[in-house]
């Protein structure tokens, strides 16, 4: 983009400047009232396309006080707000919102949000009660309306609210955990039972179900059968090493307290957090599921589940820094905190910040340690491609691992082979991936990985191709098994073909240094030198390892041969 480079400031002077250029002098004048609200206006839009949530709401509220009767752009500038984290400023737009079109439906659900906070149950009914064509606000002032007649211990009420929730056979769901909490709440325990059966079987918000049914198990003194219940759930979904789920396994174990039941506000802030994840961004609403995140924080801002989502929603539209301050709060109490760690990492990791991630993944596997923060570190030792003290993490987690979890699971077994043919153990690494394939026999990864390195040895070469070719086949988009197809016929000097192959991979990865570096050299195999040469000075543009680059740099400088002489080509 040719003005990618502007910020929000320094378009909305332009914009302002070139509003009032036909009637102004250059003398200074001051842009004139439209222009200013044009400027704001369109700087607000540019903020909402670089991701940039404050200077949105920023402008966006700017232009709303200059045309205070434009609704829309009052919305605009509302719901930039929340989006921002200034609720308060949120807040005092819906209040003048609402002067000035009562029937406004974010208006309503913000200040019925703040009444229902603050314990106003009946001014939170009025305002949240009004019909909307607004579904999806319908849908959070329907459940938080339902909790406040829970917290007004007018039960039947609360169970006709819920129920009158639309959205579909989603949110019909939804809604029966609804109503089991609260009839859990109300000391309804027959009637909570019953309830709670039909939301497991509905098969919605699976953890979240457990999780209060086991609180309420808990608080009418059957723990042995919340315990029961918990640990079949987690053996049917792998075992939860970390989290809520393991927490109150352990506690109930050590027949220690688990948390208690939750109050009104609490639940609340779980209802709006369940579909913000679970329905608006699995269908590509996420400025809806950021709204019900942001709305089910101000409710509870100890909902580490709502915060990590909201982080993870934010780490993906590009506003990694929220995201990370956002990990960083989680408290090390929280029964989330290895996620937040794990997230924390990977937000450095996608900065290029290898050396923080790795400190962030040792400290918490220290404090936490548990399969998933093991592998995790190993991960990240592979991604440094520093196999040495990669392979002793994986070897442990293999050897820890039954060989029913293994058949679950075969990535520790396929990393760990990877290590051992980097550090030269071949024997070993040959053996880990014919045992992955033994388990899973259409597993691209280790048919590409184990055929392409018997090509580059000269072993087994029928097999190995066929096992590339399979390969490419269940994986017909990846550059790099595409490359591996194409580099065995280099290899084998079969350069015609191999050109076919290493084109189409660089198709599929254009930035893979490696891939592209090959086509250089199946290009200078065939005489095309001058192709050869860009295609190498290409390679160097997209951070080849340090290998490839010295062995770039003496194929740029004539050395073609003494680069070649050490691969098994076919002359």
């Amino acid at each position: 983009m040719k003005f990618g480079f502007l910020t929000s400031a320094c378009l909305a002077v332009l914009l302002t400047a070139c509003q009032t250029a036909g009637t102004a002098s250059y003398s200074g004048d001051e842009p004139s009232a439209e222009g200013k609200l044009f400027g704001e206006y369109l700087a607000g839009s540019y903020a909402n396309y670089l991701e940039d949530s404050d200077a949105r709401s920023d402008y966006y509220s700017r232009a709303f006080a200059r045309a205070e009767n434009d609704i829309p752009l009052g919305r605009r500038a509302m719901t930039s707000a929340l989006t921002a984290g200034d609720m308060n400023l949120a807040r005092t737009l819906a209040i003048e919102i609402n002067q000035k079109d009562p029937k406004e439906p974010m208006a309503l659900m913000l200040l019925g949000e703040k009444a229902f906070k603050q314990g106003r149950n009946k001014q939170a009914q009025d305002l949240f009660n009004p019909a909307t064509g607004d579904l999806t606000m319908g849908i959070a002032m329907g459940l938080m309306e339902g909790w406040s007649y829970v917290a007004a211990n007018d039960l039947e009420k609360a169970r006709e609210t819920f129920r009158s929730v639309g959205g579909g056979a989603y949110f019909q769901n939804l809604a029966d955990l609804q109503i089991a909490k609260a009839e859990a709440l109300q000391g309804n325990n027959e009637a909570a039972k019953a309830a709670f059966k039909v939301a497991e079987e509905n098969g919605q918000s699976a953890i979240e179900t457990r999780l209060a049914k086991a609180r309420f198990l808990h608080s009418i003194g059957e723990k042995d059968l919340a315990l029961e219940e918990l640990e079949a759930f987690s053996k049917q979904n792998g075992t939860f090493e970390s989290g809520p789920v393991a927490a109150y396994i352990a506690a109930l174990k050590s027949d220690e307290a688990i948390d208690g039941l939750l109050t009104p506000t609490q639940e609340a802030s779980r209802a709006l957090t369940e579909p913000a994840y679970q329905f608006f961004v699995a269908n590509r609403a996420r400025d809806a599921g950021e709204v019900f995140l942001r709305l089910a924080l101000s409710l509870d801002p100890r909902h580490d589940k709502a915060v990590l989502w909201l982080g993870d929603l934010l780490d993906n539209t590009e506003r990694s820094e929220e995201a990370m301050a956002l990990y960083k709060a989680v408290p090390e109490d929280s029964h989330y905190i290895v996620s937040a760690k794990l997230a924390e990492a990977n937000v450095h990791f996608s900065n290029e910040d290898d050396d923080k991630a790795v400190k962030v993944l040792e400290s918490v596997n220290a404090k936490h340690p548990s399969f998933i923060t093991r592998e995790a570190l190993g991960r990240a030792r592979l991604i440094r491609e520093n196999y040495a003290e990669a392979l002793p993490i994986y070897d442990a987690l293999v050897n820890s691992m039954s060989e029913e979890e293994l058949k679950a699971n075969t990535q520790p077994l396929y990393f760990r082979g990877i290590c051992h043919e980097r550090e030269k153990q071949w024997s070993k690494a040959e053996a880990d991936f014919k045992r992955v394939l033994a388990i899973e026999p259409d597993n691209a990864d280790a048919l590409n990985y184990l055929g392409y390195t018997w090509v580059d040895r000269g072993e087994n070469l029928t097999e190995a191709f066929d096992m590339i070719r399979k390969a490419v086949e269940l994986e017909p988009n990846s550059g790099a098994i595409t490359d591996s197809l194409g580099w065995a016929h280099y290899k084998l000097g079969q350069y015609q073909e191999a050109k076919k192959q290493l084109e189409d991979a660089v198709a599929l990865s254009p930035s893979s240094a490696t891939i592209i570096d090959h086509l250089g050299d199946v290009y200078w195999k065939l005489g095309r030198f001058r192709e050869a040469g860009y295609q190498w000075e290409r390679a160097l543009e997209f951070d080849p390892t340090d290998e490839e680059r010295a062995n770039i740099k003496l194929k740029l400088k004539g050395q073609f041969d003494a680069v070649q002489k050490d691969l098994k080509v076919a002359p």
